[in-house]
């Protein structure tokens, strides 16, 4: 009896990025909710302690929550935005490092506002810390949730190949040994009658590119991925577009071996200028470039703070050890190849080893 195919929800990169947003938006909601209740028992307990009933301890009681605490699932999130990329977060492994580094990031930035802070009052430490060990725990449970659903079959893309060529085996043994894999990757289609009906690495080439349609129906395929090498034929460029227009995803080779591996293929990258052109699309959201420009300003001004309290020592300690100029400074190649400026504490001796560094001396 031959299988009948159940219909089954595969999602896009961008919507997944979406659902892990959206679950941990929940799920930093939830903790700061247990941890304005957790504060609420924890203060009335401790007048309870000294001495006043709970009935007259709860009449008693009276908790200001600060603005900026409702603001907290949105610091949890810039927090976990390295976690967002689906090879990241289908992982155990890296899921479980974002998850342990976000609340000692959060705690170390706390830590400084308490210091500089010259109202203790208004920083509750306690729920501080009961929402960042919420936070995590509940990010925790969901993560593995979306682990779980992530390695199911039922939500895994279904890929196919176009071109069983040198850049089609990359990306294929690439995939092999990737654990958990990012999807299911079915076979290859190539236009090479030598290829026909044969299997590389394991997958197998199904047709030339005139059945690719027919193919997409049969093997329920959601996404193609294109790694031809050399022209791309007028039919077959022509046959991907019409893919395109049923709504299966079109992913050029280079996007996707970037998209697992976070290398940049070279060998492959002037290929495919043609299907360049015209399906190339955004591979992430808006949301999460905002949510990555945030991050990076947070923590630019986490470092300014952490800068200015330590100068004055840091400085200190340059002039009694060797004199001035505090800061070394240099041109570095930036991105674009931008010529930009750096500045950083002097760690170098003045004159070491009979050479003196002109750069040193820039004011």
């Amino acid at each position: 009896m031959a299988d009948i195919y159940r219909p089954s929800l595969r999602l896009r990169p961008s919507e997944q990025r979406f659902i892990l947003l959206l679950g941990d938006f929940i799920a930093s909601v939830s903790a700061m909710g247990g941890a304005i209740y957790f504060w609420y028992q924890y203060s009335l307990n401790k007048l309870i302690q000294s001495g006043l009933t709970e009935a007259r301890a709860e009449r008693l009681l009276t908790i200001e929550v600060p603005l900026w605490f409702y603001l907290l699932p949105l610091v949890w999130l810039l927090l976990m935005v390295e976690s967002y990329e689906t090879h990241t977060a289908s992982s155990w492994k890296k899921t479980l490092r974002s998850i342990a580094v976000a609340p000692i990031v959060g705690l170390l930035a706390y830590s400084l506002l308490f210091t500089i802070n010259l109202d203790p009052n208004s920083l509750p430490r306690i729920a501080v810390g009961a929402f960042l060990v919420l936070a995590s725990l509940l990010t925790l449970i969901w993560r593995g949730i979306y682990i779980r659903l992530y390695t199911s079959s039922g939500f895994m893309r279904r890929v196919l190949i176009v071109g069983a060529g040198k850049a089609g085996y990359s990306l294929a043994d690439i995939y092999r040994k990737l654990n958990p894999p990012p999807f299911n990757l079915i076979g290859y289609i190539d236009d090479d009658p030598r290829k026909q009906g044969k299997s590389f690495h394991g997958f197998r080439v199904f047709g030339p590119s005139e059945r690719l349609l027919d193919i997409i129906e049969e093997m329920h395929i959601s996404d193609i991925v294109v790694a031809i090498t050399g022209e791309v034929k007028g039919t077959t460029f022509q046959t991907i577009l019409d893919v395109q227009e049923r709504g299966v995803e079109v992913t050029r080779m280079p996007i996707m071996y970037e998209e697992m591996t976070q290398r940049v293929p070279v060998e492959h990258l002037e290929s495919d200028w043609v299907i360049r052109s015209f399906v190339d699309q955004v591979r992430v959201s808006g949301v999460y470039e905002l949510f990555k420009r945030l991050m990076d300003i947070f923590g630019g001004l986490t470092g300014l703070l952490i800068f200015v309290i330590v100068f004055p020592f840091t400085a200190f300690a340059i002039i009694v050890e060797s004199g001035f100029p505090i800061f070394y400074s240099q041109e570095r190649l930036g991105k674009g190849g931008r010529i930009f400026r750096i500045y950083k504490f002097r760690s170098m001796l003045q004159n070491a080893g009979g050479w003196r560094s002109q750069t040193c001396y820039d004011q």
